[in-house]
């Protein structure tokens, strides 16, 4: 049985190519590592930092860091549809 290995794209990221293997969609995967591109470009100007490998665990924390922060909004924001939720089930069980 013919296995799918996904599709091959090269991405260049802080000026060095990738040759990523993905079944994502390979445009999706192209701006996935702009994105990565654009904040180790950005780490790299507002740090004055030059290895490599330092700019790249920078960025990495920067970006764990934006997850986090929209994992928390996210959770806030469903407690807070959860006790609205509660709240108008409330009130309409009063009503009837």
């Amino acid at each position: 049985m013919a296995q799918n290995t996904g599709n091959k794209v090269m991405v260049n990221i802080y000026g060095e190519e990738y040759p990523i293997t993905s079944h994502s969609d390979p445009s999706y995967i192209s701006k996935i590592a702009d994105f990565v591109d654009t904040k180790m470009k950005d780490t790299a100007r507002s740090s004055k930092i030059a290895a490599r490998d330092k700019i790249a665990i920078l960025a990495a924390l920067s970006i764990a860091s934006e997850l986090f922060e929209l994992r928390e909004e996210e959770s806030s924001s469903e407690i807070k549809y959860d006790e609205r939720i509660d709240s108008l089930i409330n009130r309409i069980d009063k009503v009837l």
